[in-house]
């Protein structure tokens, strides 16, 4: 009997995806640690209530002089729409009918495409979490990669060089993208595919020449024929751990509302800074107890901090082992973790309870009457099939969180 389609929706579904919704949701320390969140979410959007005020109903007085008078405590709410994340499988016709006796190579094809799709998902979700919202035709919007330093003018060479030396991590061979008017949010012409990386250079090469349209401070992000990531992305540390406006609350009039900094591009990482940065959320923050924090960083600033720290002949090369597997450096307030999409000027501390991710959906296959595969939508010869999640990365509270920057490591 010549094999079925059937069998392999199947597979997908039952083998595959378990492993695909793990390897995502395992994709970062952070996106591991962030707690699980289905309940707070109406529509399309997640909301919860956040302490924006005390209350001013305390006070001492005298015998038998007037109490203070009842005020009330404050809150706003807060409200984010859920990101749609996908990854698409496309199969030919070909492909797809002749092997249809030949179980074994169209699962060997199948395989191939399911593995590819998970390294890439969980490299994409790993890159969003520490992404940034800048401001693009007046309002804030995620999915920026970077910003252009340079005009390309009509060459292949587009130039990062105000950028940290991580952000071309974001690039890789094969990828498309495109340049966005900062101004207008409007789409300069083409749609281009990066050719190779060099981080030393803080360069992007493309195949093919860029348009004339594109400028010197244009923004970068994922995009490709069908569509755009620009304003589509999951919020990331860089947007919810700092002092702009999120979640719809405006950050100057609820200034309690703001993330802690601590930290400048010439202060070099050492165990003090992060004393710091967790005393500062105990002190001038929310208050919680941050002896169980979670720190973040690039990893060459935990090298420089071993190093540091070995030549104070005091480091015991002690890790520890957070509940999601990852491990990390034990330090007296916390763990550090480190990750390669942090920029290597930054670290995160997180009061991991009040970091959430809001799930609408949890990936998995999309199914239509049943079945994982379907007509390909262009008109060829194809079936497809759809990998997709309807999540949000929030700081429910964000003032317990804190954000530092930190001088780039020498060795």
């Amino acid at each position: 009997m010549p094999q079925s389609l059937v069998n392999f929706d199947n597979a997908l579904k039952e083998l595959y995806a378990p492993g695909l919704r793990n390897a995502i949701n395992n994709s970062s320390a952070i996106w591991s640690e962030a707690i699980k969140n289905t309940k707070d979410i109406i529509g399309e959007e997640a909301v919860w209530s956040v302490r924006s005020g005390r209350s001013s109903s305390t006070g001492s007085r005298a015998e038998l002089a007037s109490l203070p008078t009842a005020d009330r405590q404050r809150f706003v709410k807060a409200r984010r729409g859920l990101s749609s994340v996908y990854h698409t499988i496309k199969v030919s016709g070909q492909a797809k009918h002749l092997t249809r006796t030949d179980a074994s190579a169209f699962a060997r094809a199948l395989d191939t495409e399911v593995k590819g799709a998970e390294k890439d998902l969980k490299n994409d979700m790993n890159r969003q979490v520490f992404g940034q919202a800048v401001t693009v035709n007046g309002s804030l919007s995620t999915g920026v990669l970077g910003t252009l330093s340079a005009d390309p003018g009509v060459a292949a060479v587009w130039t990062f060089a105000n950028e940290d030396e991580s952000t071309l991590r974001h690039f890789f061979a094969g990828m498309t993208f495109r340049a966005y008017d900062p101004a207008t949010g409007t789409a300069r012409t083409g749609t281009y595919e990066v050719l190779s990386v060099n981080r030393t250079a803080k360069t992007v090469t493309t195949t093919a020449n860029a348009d004339a349209s594109v400028a010197s401070g244009d923004y970068i992000a994922r995009a490709d024929a069908s569509g755009t990531s620009l304003g589509n992305e999951i919020d990331g540390l860089r947007f919810l751990i700092g002092t702009a406006n999120y979640a719809g609350i405006t950050a100057a009039s609820n200034p309690v509302w703001n993330s802690v900094t601590v930290g400048s591009t010439s202060t070099p990482i050492s165990e003090v800074i992060l004393d710091e940065a967790a005393e500062a959320v105990e002190t001038d923050g929310s208050g919680d107890d941050m002896s169980d924090a979670l720190f973040i960083a690039e990893h060459s600033q935990r090298r420089k901090l071993n190093s540091v720290l070995q030549a104070q002949k005091r480091y015991e090369g002690r890790e520890t082992t957070l509940k999601s597997g990852w491990k990390g450096l034990q330090l007296a307030k916390g763990t550090l973790v480190v990750d390669r999409y942090c920029p290597t000027s930054y670290f995160f501390g997180i009061h991991r309870p009040e970091l959430q991710k809001f799930i609408g959906l949890d990936f998995q296959w999309d199914e239509d009457d049943g079945q994982v595969f379907y007509k390909a939508l262009d008109g060829s010869d194809a079936v497809e099939a759809r990998f997709k999640g309807y999540v949000q990365l929030a700081a429910t509270v964000r003032n317990c969180h804190v954000v530092g920057r930190l001088a780039a490591p020498t060795f």
